[in-house]
């Protein structure tokens, strides 16, 4: 079965534009162009009947790989910075929700270390931790970051390649709880340190600036150096409004981060 994923076209149709851009002077020199790919289980966990999903997913996964290599093949590496989106992997992690097809959870590391060794040491590589989008919603609502810490601390245990930037969602339903929700940021940032891999936190949301800040404010007690982001890319965005005002507040409070800057929000 010769099973296409499409992955690999939209990037390569999407790289040209880029470039284009980018040579109008509208993107800058310095910045890369990232593919966002989610991981087997997001297809396989989700689109597939669950008797047929251990048939699956080593065709799947082929047909992954396969796109993986040829956006590296034709996107040159200097330009390229790949993302693997952890969504319904979160829900495996802590055993809520969703029934994978494993018994072990720790098969969620293996098949992600795997997509990680078929991505050369020389793309920049970074992990999205993520609690799915179901009609704008996550499926269930984190109450920390323990778990994304201790996910990302077990596939660096065994990580065959350095992993560059991490990014971690702040849901408004932690508000009222922020010292614990950002507490296990006071062990991790430690590990990220030794691993040079830099931590954004996905804690910006549109109409909130106020919040933005208290947010800000809440994870410096933890930890020192972060950048910012949204909470999940753009996929919530409502209508123009929300992009006008989420630019406003990453322009308002991101330039404190002098650490992080030239490397994009």
């Amino acid at each position: 079965m010769d099973l296409e994923t499409g992955y690999d076209k939209a990037a390569v149709e999407s790289y040209e534009i880029f470039k284009q851009l980018r040579s109008e002077g509208i993107i800058e020199k310095n910045v890369k162009f990232q593919v966002c790919l989610p991981t087997i289980a997001n297809v396989v966990g989700i689109l597939i009947e669950e008797k047929f999903r251990h048939i699956v997913e080593p065709v799947y996964e082929t047909a992954l790989f396969k796109a993986l290599q040829t956006i590296q093949d034709q996107i040159p590496h200097e330009d390229l910075a790949i993302q693997i989106d952890l969504g319904i992997d979160m829900a495996y992690w802590e055993n809520k929700i969703f029934r994978p097809w494993f018994s072990d959870k720790r098969y969620v590391v293996d098949y992600i270390v795997r997509m990680m060794s078929r991505i050369s040491r020389d793309v920049d590589l970074g992990f999205h931790f993520c609690y799915g989008d179901i009609e704008h919603k996550h499926y269930f609502e984190p109450t920390s970051l323990g778990p994304v810490a201790d996910l990302y601390q077990h596939i660096m245990e065994v990580s065959p390649r350095s992993v560059q930037w991490m990014h971690c969602p702040v849901p408004l339903s932690a508000m009222g709880n922020l010292d614990d929700f950002f507490k296990p940021l006071s062990t991790l940032s430690h590990q990220l340190a030794l691993d040079h891999t830099k931590l954004y936190l996905g804690l910006v949301h549109p109409h909130d600036l106020d919040g933005t800040r208290e947010r800000v404010a809440a994870a410096e007690k933890v930890v020192k150096e972060f950048g910012i982001a949204t909470e999940c890319g753009w996929g919530r965005i409502q209508n123009q409004n929300d992009i006008e005002s989420i630019m406003d507040i990453c322009r308002n409070v991101s330039g404190r981060f002098e650490m992080y800057s030239g490397d994009g929000l």
